[in-house]
């Protein structure tokens, strides 16, 4: 089952990505001049690449724009499995070269640039932390991926009580609806929802709901993945990685001194000196989901990159 908001507005081409442990995962290209630069998107977590919609077909005037559902959302299929295994941060990382290696053929020796949030960010930056070869030419930015910090952090405390929080909140995350409006009638006053833009929130409830047989809709990332991806995350080692990562990285930092901050915002300097080549913007006023909140500001800092 592909993702409705992509598939009702057409997308000049559908890529079919099959991994190694044979996830299928399609990449949507949406269009954009020819012969200007590629753009790789990757979406957060219990997202999906048409909740993004809007603002990407925004970044289309000027790039290339591709975007692709991961392992356990949207129109993906994986395996079965342990939890803990078929979404362990390495997989994304994977999927993510894989996906990458696949546009880059598309084209024709134009750089490709990579944008990621939070689940997609951290899997690009896993890659680097790895020390291997980035499949892709251009630059690569960074909305504040979830990097768990080590023990000894002094924000350590906060990011554990955090992350349990949200583990829990994700696992019993209501997942069926009777239609994608009706789940937007109830995040439009909810917590970090109630300050996405109308049209980014009508298309994340468009992306990430697929139709049932019987009739309704259901989060096509089921509760229990998007809790073990949460879990994962918390107990990955890229941090102690980070000084492996040597390409240059612009990362993007919501705003720590909110009352409602999440930890990634607080890790985020931190983060970026452990990184051998790296700089940090604070977008102020912005949480976790800045793209939503702080959509055309997000969009120029990538507009700056492609230039």
């Amino acid at each position: 089952m592909l993702t409705r908001s992509f598939l009702s507005l057409g997308c000049a081409e559908l890529i079919e990505i099959e991994t190694a442990d044979g996830a299928i995962l399609p990449v949507y290209a949406l269009g954009g001049p020819a012969g200007a630069p590629g753009l790789l998107f990757g979406h957060a977590n219990g997202l999906a690449a048409g909740s993004y919609e809007p603002w990407l077909r925004e970044l289309a005037g000027t790039a290339r724009v591709f975007a692709f559902d991961a392992r356990g959302h949207g129109g993906a299929r994986w395996p079965e499995g342990p939890l803990e295994q078929i979404f362990h941060v390495d997989r994304f990382a994977d999927d993510l070269a894989a996906i990458a290696g696949g546009v880059a053929q598309r084209l024709a020796g134009a750089p490709l640039h990579f944008a990621g949030h939070s689940l997609n960010a951290a899997a690009a930056l896993r890659l680097a932390a790895r020390g291997q070869a980035l499949p892709w030419s251009g630059a690569i930015l960074l909305f504040e991926p979830p990097i768990f910090p080590p023990r000894e952090a002094p924000f350590s405390a906060e990011a554990l009580e955090k992350q349990a929080t949200l583990i829990a909140r994700s696992a019993g995350r209501r997942a069926d609806w009777s239609d994608p409006d009706a789940l937007c009638r109830i995040l439009r006053s909810r917590g970090m929802f109630a300050r996405f833009r109308a049209d980014l929130l009508a298309a994340h409830c468009r992306a990430t709901l697929r139709p049932l047989p019987q009739g309704g809709y259901t989060l096509c990332c089921p509760p229990a993945v998007e809790s073990a991806i949460f879990r994962n995350h918390r107990v990955a080692d890229t941090w102690t990685r980070l000084g492996a990562a040597s390409v240059p990285l612009h990362l993007v930092s919501g705003d720590p001194d909110r009352p409602e901050r999440d930890w990634v915002s607080v890790a985020m300097p931190a983060m970026a000196a452990a990184l051998p080549a790296a700089r940090l913007t604070v977008l102020a006023g912005t949480g976790h989901m800045m793209i939503f909140e702080q959509p055309d500001a997000c969009r120029d800092l990538v507009l700056a990159m492609l230039r």
